[in-house]
């Protein structure tokens, strides 16, 4: 678990334009270039951002780059995924 890692790769993305521009434009490309296993690429690849937060990412530093990367459009997609273990079982 690299959770530094993770927390380095998006602080660099949310604290510099260009940064984050590259991490729009070539996710893969921006998040080899740091320390982060291939496990930890897709979830964030994929916004799996429940499990992100379970491994003790920032969730407020999550959620500030996905809102940069994704736009307000996709914040209830956002508020879906965090909030899916916290539902009472039907």
């Amino acid at each position: 678990m690299s959770t530094n890692s993770i927390e380095k790769a998006l602080w660099k993305a949310l604290s510099e334009p260009r940064e984050m521009d590259r991490l729009r434009a070539d996710a893969p490309g921006y998040l080899s270039e740091f320390n982060i296993s291939e496990e930890e690429r897709e979830l964030i690849l994929n916004w799996d951002v429940a499990e992100i937060v379970r491994r003790d990412v920032s969730p407020l530093l999550l959620l500030s780059v996905f809102s940069g990367v994704n736009g307000a459009r996709r914040m209830p997609e956002y508020l879906e995924k965090i909030n899916q273990d916290y539902r009472a079982p039907a």
